[in-house]
């Protein structure tokens, strides 16, 4: 079975205190099971104040020339679950987390809430068993590669406004989006929506997204690629 004494090596980290690590991974469920005196929730406390601030540092000497509200919007995108929880899953975190039998038979391993708080309770543990210059390293390594990705940067764009930006000077207004579909992920638990732009009377572009703000984007951005190509 996978430790994180073993899980940390990966990333060049030496446990001083391993009291630390075990609060960290350890969910209330595992907590009541076991009758312990501590869950992971003040580490997430404080780790959610950490990724704050080291990921506000990031952004602000990384992207010079993004604006002041747009710097704020990928902040926000950069520490929600949604986020969080993807960097824990690609670093395979859950396989470390300790669970009530509860728990772990509902695979809350899996469970992005889960995996998101656990991330911030482990970034605060890093923090205060290894310092600020390892902890950087360690974001370096897992989360700020995530939010360099083109995919991920794309978020802050509003092409929503910027298709109905181009449409206004073409004095064309018949713009609608449309759901296609509704779909249960079972390994998401959530609803994956289908969405297409309509221009009049025409399909124009289609995007997904467990969010129907999050598909229109998507189908926005879509179509933007199509009318530019022609």
């Amino acid at each position: 079975m996978p430790t994180i004494k073993n899980f940390l090596k990966k990333y060049q980290i030496e446990i001083k205190n391993s009291a630390l690590f075990d609060e960290a991974l350890t969910h209330n469920s595992y907590s009541n099971e076991h009758r312990l005196r501590y869950t992971y929730q003040r580490m997430e406390f404080l780790g959610d104040a950490l990724l704050q601030m080291y990921v506000s540092r990031f952004l602000f000497f990384n992207y010079p020339k993004l604006s002041e509200g747009e710097l704020t919007k990928l902040r926000a995108n950069s520490v929600r679950e949604e986020s969080l929880s993807q960097v824990a899953k690609e670093i395979n975190l859950g396989q470390l987390v300790r669970l009530g039998q509860g728990e772990l038979k509902t695979k809350g391993f899996e469970k992005p809430s889960i995996l998101a708080d656990v991330f911030e309770a482990l970034t605060a543990a890093i923090y205060l068993d290894q310092g600020e210059e390892i902890l950087t390293s360690w974001l370096e390594q897992t989360l700020f590669i995530y939010i360099q990705k083109p995919e991920f940067l794309n978020k802050i764009k509003d092409f929503k406004s910027e298709l109905q930006q181009l449409l206004q000077s073409e004095k064309r207004s018949d713009l609608k989006y449309l759901v296609e579909a509704e779909e249960f992920i079972q390994t998401e638990n959530k609803i994956l929506y289908t969405v297409s732009v309509n221009l009049d009377g025409q399909k124009f572009g289609i995007g997904q997204g467990f969010s129907k703000q999050e598909a229109e984007q998507k189908a926005a951005q879509n179509c933007l690629s199509k009318m530019k190509i022609k």
